[in-house]
This record gives structure tokens, sequence and C-alpha cells, in this order.
């Protein structure tokens, strides 16, 4: 069975780029996906270790494969999560007030 995934992009000026190239091969096959896909791509910064994580859905583990993002557990909303492309029901919590999308 698939499982998220997680990658460490770095701070600010290290992860614009890469978070940017990401979310184009994301869309690139979201767009071709039905309603109800579960694909999902996520963000969450840490600023205790000035980190961008990007998560992928177990939907969307095709794109996390390609950028070699490692297997984890599930986010939650409390993780500071954020939707930045796809379903934001991956999450399997609807319409949370608590999940935000990213800007």
């Amino acid at each position: 069975m698939s499982s998220w995934h997680k990658l460490a992009l770095g701070n600010d000026d290290e992860a614009f780029e890469p978070a940017l190239r990401i979310q184009q091969m994301f869309m690139s096959k979201f767009l071709m996906c039905p309603p109800g896909s579960g694909r999902a791509l996520f963000s969450c910064y840490d600023k205790a270790n000035d980190n961008l994580w990007l998560y992928f859905s177990p939907a969307a583990q095709d794109i996390a494969l390609r950028v070699y993002a490692q297997p984890c557990d599930s986010p939650t909303a409390l993780d500071c999560i954020g939707l930045l492309a796809g379903e934001g029901d991956a999450l399997g919590m609807g319409e949370s007030p608590l999940l935000k999308k990213a800007a």
C-alpha cells in the first residue's frame, strides 16, 4: 500500500525554486486526474529548524519518488500543514478550519 512521503527543502531562499518545480510537476499530473483522486501536496514551514517540508499524499507517490521524498506518517493539521496543491481532503479531514490553504 502507498504511504505518505515528505521532503525537506531547506530555508526560504533554498526552498523557493525546488518547491516551484515540484509544484509544477505535481500539477501536470493532478490536472489529468478525476476529482476525488486524493492527490495532494502540502507544505509546512518548521521555524525552529528553518526548513520547509513538503508532504505528498499516497496518491501522489509517483511524484514523491521522483524527487526522492522519504516515507512518513500521515501529517495532521496540527503539524502546521497547509495545502500547496491538489485536494485538501486527502488528509481525511474535509473542510477543517485547521487546514489552511497555503498562499
